[in-house]
């Protein structure tokens, strides 16, 4: 079948790749395992709050079907909250299996009711749903993630190698593999990596239509920048990579410049694949919920505009910090030098210089529209890192050809220092201290026992999935000695934060409370009520040692030696921001 002919060409280009490089295998055997070591990590609590939103998605549409079983339904299932684009889609497909199950355990009233959120608060919602329905959903949403993380790693294969050759093309392979930031990304489920995985392959096809000429190329390109754009909106930088591609191409054109740009056809043929493929990958403008996408469009283009509410720093601080936490010291300098090498190169006429250009130009509109952020995460800088890691490639395969010895140094000693940097934060999902905490807790805390903590998500709490938590909204010492819980849970980010300083950000000035933070207190000093610290997990907050914050330099440089460190606000919780007080009552609280 005609439709069927691209996946076989792709099988085809996949497996001569794998016959041809004989190291290829060995490089996507190390990002598999990368990306999927530990990928359990908090289940069936979830890694950020979008995470949880991103897997609920498709069940809010099951649920609000099962309540009215007719085809108008799937539109009110769609606009019930907030549908992320073709994130949708892929958490559907993974959550197939657990469905399959559900139903086969008349489990499908506890798994719709994932999807019935907005009436019930986050504690609630989470501790109504089984765990196994929490831990397979959110597991295989990951998994999802991996697979698309690994194929990244292929695409740049790709592109490397059509850019020059076969060792370049494993050079960038092998450097995202060994990138924190898409390690960390491959870790939780949401809709970055695979935005970056359709917006590498339009690069990729953008690539071969400027050393082809050949439409089709460009067409593919089109369809999958518009993949990438219904996953996530950033995505829409391939549109402009597309577009300097199709200058590029005419700059060869035997028939002029000016006939060779002004192609009205084959330009709105490009704009109509790409605009259908947004139609499509948007469940929201698909299925007639055209307000849930206009919400979308605002809080993207709205909500960067505001100051964070954790800390309020410049743009360029906000960048450089989650670029050099994205890739660490040493590969954030090479990504750096390369990029300047790059651009003394991007007048010449060649394959290596049209990707260059071209992958510049991605990174330079990334960064104009990030610098009128008002604050810029890792994830946000994923596709930079991912385009640097090209232009970085291609100058170290220039630089090996030119000056053998020096080239195979800089090579092995960014691929060791990136892979010692990644490497370890990779491995601390086995030891995540919050994770620590719901052992203890599981381990020690009897059938009864209560346990206490302050906060109003569980993702921000260090409690296993029991209906034995009490969960309190904030620091909650009113009537204390009457609840007196068998175990109270102290984190960093409702609880301990309470004790910081006003200036030490937005959410210490938010959190003080002379009473929350008295309590607080009381319960860390084991002098005023019958408890004991049994459980402290992870680094102890500066403040709690009477420290101040670190110089800025300092800051810059333990973040782009120390991986794991706080991200701030809702990816991934990590560094200081996991750190976790388990008490255990010893006595009566009556006195």
């Amino acid at each position: 079948m005609a439709l069927l002919d691209p996946l076989a060409r792709a099988k085809r280009q996949v497996g001569d790749d794998l016959r041809a490089d004989p190291y290829l295998p060995y490089i996507l055997l190390a990002a598999l395992l990368l990306s999927s070591f530990w990928v359990w990590h908090r289940l069936p609590n979830f890694a950020t709050r979008d995470e949880r939103w991103r897997v609920v998605d498709p069940v809010e549409v099951l649920a609000t079907v099962l309540d009215d079983p007719r085809l108008g339904s799937v539109s009110e299932g769609v606009g019930y909250w907030r549908t992320y684009g073709s994130a949708m889609y892929l958490a559907a497909l993974a959550l197939i299996p657990v469905l399959v199950v559900s139903l086969a355990t008349d489990a499908l009233p506890a798994f719709s009711d994932m999807g019935r959120h907005l009436d019930v608060g986050f504690w609630t919602h989470w501790l109504r749903t089984p765990e196994w329905i929490w831990t397979w959903s959110v597991l295989l949403v990951r998994l999802a993630n991996v697979a698309m993380a690994v194929g990244c790693v292929y695409v740049v294969y790709r592109i490397g190698t059509t850019l020059r050759d076969r060792p370049t093309g494993r050079l960038a392979a092998a450097l995202l593999t060994v990138t924190w930031a898409v390690l960390i990304l491959a870790h939780e489920g949401g809709e970055d990596v695979p935005s970056l995985f359709f917006l590498l392959l339009s690069l990729y096809f953008a690539v071969r239509y400027v050393e082809t000429g050949v439409d089709r190329l460009f067409y593919w390109g089109a369809l999958f920048g518009g993949v990438s754009i219904a996953f996530k909106l950033s995505g829409g930088v391939s549109a402009v990579l597309l577009g300097v591609a199709h200058l590029q191409r005419a700059r060869r054109d035997d028939e002029g410049l000016v006939s060779a740009v002004v192609r009205p056809t084959f330009l709105a043929t490009g704009v109509l694949i790409g605009a259908a493929t947004i139609v499509a990958g948007y469940p929201s403008i698909l299925f007639g919920a055209p307000s849930e996408f206009v919400g979308r469009l605002a809080r993207a283009f709205g909500s960067k505009s505001q100051p964070h509410g954790w800390l309020v720093r410049p743009s360029w601080w906000w960048i450089l910090r989650s670029y050099l936490h994205g890739v660490g010291l040493p590969l954030a300098i090479g990504l750096f030098g390369g990029a300047l090498a790059a651009l003394t190169r991007i007048r010449e006429d060649s394959v290596p210089a049209d990707g260059l250009r071209l992958a510049l130009v991605g990174v330079g509109v990334y960064l104009a529209v990030f610098s009128s952020w008002r604050y810029v995460r890792t994830h946000h800088l994923l596709p930079v890192a991912a385009l640097l890691v090209v232009v970085l490639a291609v100058e170290l395969a220039r630089l090996r050809d030119r000056r053998p010895t020096v080239g195979r140094a800089v090579v092995a000693l960014l691929l060791v220092t990136s892979a010692v940097y990644a490497g370890a934060g990779t491995l601390a999902y086995a030891s995540q201290p919050r994770d620590q905490a719901v052992d203890y807790l599981r381990s020690e805390a009897g059938a009864n026992d209560t346990i206490e903590t302050y906060t109003y998500d569980p993702q921000d709490a260090a409690v296993p999935h029991t209906d034995r938590v009490d969960a309190r909204f904030g620091v909650a010492p009113d009537s204390f000695e009457i609840r007196c819980p068998e175990y109270v849970v102290l984190n960093y980010h409702k609880s301990i934060l309470s004790l910081a300083p006003d200036s030490w950000g937005k959410r210490a000035e938010v959190l003080s409370n002379d009473a929350a933070a008295e309590h607080v207190r009381d319960l860390l000093g084991e002098d005023t009520y019958p408890y004991e610290i049994v459980g402290e997990y992870g680094r102890t907050p500066r403040f709690l040692d009477g420290q101040g914050r670190a110089p800025t330099y300092q800051r810059f440089l333990r973040v782009s030696l120390r991986p794991r460190t706080m991200q701030y606000g809702d990816p991934q919780d990590m560094g200081v921001d996991q750190y976790t007080v388990v008490l255990r009552r010893t006595g009566s609280c009556q006195g």
